[in-house]
C-alpha cells in the first residue's frame, strides 16, 4: 500500500492520476489518500478519484493563473520579480540588487576583453584558470558567456517577461516572442557597464554569429556520440584541419592541456585499426555500430572498444611520420624554397 496525504499532492493532471492508479492498481499495489478517505482497491475508489481529482486539477489552475497575474502586474509596475542570480551581481533583503564586490570586478573585466577583441574561448579560458566559476558554481563556456555578454541588466535596465511558463501542468518556461507584453526598465538597479563598452561587445557579438552563421554545419558520422574522454567524460569531436580529419576532446580545445591531457585521434588510423579488430577489409559503418557500443580513449594511440557483447577490445595505431603524408607538389615546394634560401645566403 501506497499511502499519500492527498490527491492533489500524488498528481495534479486527472488523466496521469488515473494512469498511475490503475497501473499500481493491476499489479496490486493499493494508493490511499488519507485527506479524502480513498482507496483505490475499493469498488468506487476509480469514480471517487476521477471527480475529486478534476478538482484538485481546476484548483491547481486556478492557483497557477494567481501567481501569473501577481508577476505581471509587478512588471507593469516595473518591479524586478523572480530576479535569482545574475554574475556581478547580488541581491540583499535590506538595498535590494547591489553589486558584488568579488564578482563585478570581473564581470567588468570580461566586458573589457571582449570589447578589445578577445575571443570567447579565449575569455572563458581565462576564467576557469583564475578558479572563477558561475554563479552555480560551474565552468565557464562559450554559450553561457554569450547569455551574460547580452543581458542588458548590466546596464542597470531591465527587459521584464523574457520567458513565461507555458501552463500549469507541463511548468515548462519558454522565451516570450510575443505572446505576452514587455516591458523596459531604466535604472532599476546599479549599472556595472557603460553604455559604450556594452555596445562595441554587442558588434563583437553580432560579428561572431555572422561567421559562426557562414560556416558548414557539421555532419555526423559513425563515430559522433561514440568516443569518450577519459580525463573528462566527454565526447569526442570530429576536426577537419588540412584535409585531415580526426577526433578531439571539446574540454582540450576549449580549455587546453591544464583542463585535459588528451590526444588527437586521426580518423583513417582508427579506422584501419578497428578494421583489423572487427576482421573486415573495407569499412563498413553499419558493422561497426551493430558490434560496437562505445569507444574510451584510453592512452595515446591506444582506444578501448566495449562491444555490445559486454566483451572489451584494444585497439593500437602508430602514428605517421610527416614525411609520409607529403605529396609530390609539397616536396617540389619545399625544394624551390631551400633553393631560394641558400641563394640569399650566398649573396
Amino acid at each position: 500500500m501506497i499511502l499519500t496525504k492527498s490527491i492533489s499532492r500524488f498528481a495534479r493532471n486527472t488523466v496521469t492520476l488515473l494512469e498511475t492508479v490503475r497501473e499500481l492498481k493491476g499489479i496490486g499495489i493499493d494508493v490511499y489518500f488519507e485527506e479524502q478517505r480513498i482507496h483505490t482497491m475499493s469498488a468506487d475508489g476509480e469514480l471517487m478519484l476521477t471527480i475529486l481529482a478534476s478538482y484538485a486539477q481546476e484548483e491547481s489552475r486556478s492557483s497557477s493563473d494567481n501567481q501569473k497575474w501577481r508577476i505581471r502586474k509587478g512588471y507593469e509596475r516595473g518591479e524586478l520579480m523572480c530576479w535569482r542570480i545574475l554574475f556581478g551581481y547580488r541581491i540583499s533583503k535590506e538595498t535590494g540588487v547591489e553589486i558584488d564586490p568579488v564578482e563585478g570586478p570581473i564581470a567588468q573585466e570580461v566586458f573589457r576583453r571582449v570589447a578589445e577583441g578577445q575571443s570567447l574561448n579565449s575569455v572563458a579560458r581565462w576564467l576557469n584558470r583564475s578558479g572563477c566559476h558561475g554563479v552555480l558554481g560551474g565552468k565557464w563556456q562559450t554559450a553561457r558567456l554569450r547569455d551574460m555578454l547580452s543581458n542588458e541588466k548590466y546596464l542597470g535596465n531591465a527587459l521584464l517577461q523574457k520567458t513565461f511558463i507555458n501552463n500549469h501542468l507541463e511548468k515548462k518556461k519558454v522565451p516570450n516572442r510575443g505572446e505576452l507584453p514587455q516591458y523596459y526598465v531604466t535604472e532599476s538597479h546599479p549599472a556595472l557597464i557603460d553604455p559604450e563598452t556594452f555596445a562595441r561587445v554587442q558588434e563583437r557579438l553580432e560579428a561572431i554569429a555572422e561567421i559562426n552563421a557562414s560556416r558548414p554545419k557539421g555532419q555526423t558520422s559513425e563515430f559522433t556520440g561514440m568516443i569518450r574522454c577519459p580525463n573528462c567524460g566527454r565526447n569526442y569531436r570530429r576536426t577537419l584541419k588540412k584535409g585531415q580529419r580526426g577526433w578531439i576532446c571539446p574540454t582540450y580545445c576549449s580549455e587546453g592541456k591544464a583542463f585535459c591531457q588528451s590526444k588527437k585521434i586521426p580518423e583513417e588510423a582508427m579506422k584501419a585499426a578497428i578494421m583489423a579488430s572487427l576482421g573486415i577489409d573495407t569499412w563498413l559503418p553499419d558493422v561497426f555500430r551493430n558490434r560496437v557500443d562505445y569507444m574510451v580513449a584510453a592512452g595515446p594511440n591506444t582506444i578501448e572498444m566495449h562491444m555490445l557483447d559486454g566483451s572489451i577490445r584494444a585497439i593500437e595505431w602508430q602514428d605517421h611520420s610527416r614525411r609520409d603524408s607529403w605529396t609530390p607538389e609539397m616536396r617540389a615546394k619545399a625544394a624551390e624554397n631551400a633553393r631560394k634560401r641558400h641563394g640569399s645566403l650566398a649573396r
